[in-house]
């Protein structure tokens, strides 16, 4: 049976763009995963807070980014990554409580 208004081959199409994006985000969201992972590590060895400011920096811009898939995207993200997302939510706050807790292993990602 033939349809005018759907295509099997246009819908086979869309299943296997739409499994590519589903792919590319997932390892996207990793790629991020190891960086805010390197970005801790590299906060733990910084001696001051004046030094660790350009990592907390890269950090806001990588929360600010997740929660916004999060809230407007309702993209789904790892444990790990919603607990970053979730702790660090009033940033300039948290960087000053997290800084002390990141050096001394207290708080970790």
């Amino acid at each position: 049976m033939e349809d005018l208004f759907i295509s099997l081959t246009e819908i086979e199409k869309d299943i296997k763009q739409t499994e590519q994006l589903g792919t590319h985000l997932n390892d996207r969201l990793n790629l991020l995963d190891q960086n805010v992972r390197y970005i801790f590590s590299q906060i733990k060895v910084c001696d001051n807070m004046e030094k660790a400011n350009w990592y907390f920096m890269i950090l806001d811009k990588i929360q600010a980014s997740l929660i916004s898939l999060v809230c407007k995207e309702n993209i789904n993200l790892s444990d790990r990554l919603f607990k970053f997302v979730k702790d660090f939510d009033n940033f300039e706050e948290a960087k000053k409580y997290y800084f002390p807790k990141i050096k001394s292993g207290e708080y970790s990602f």
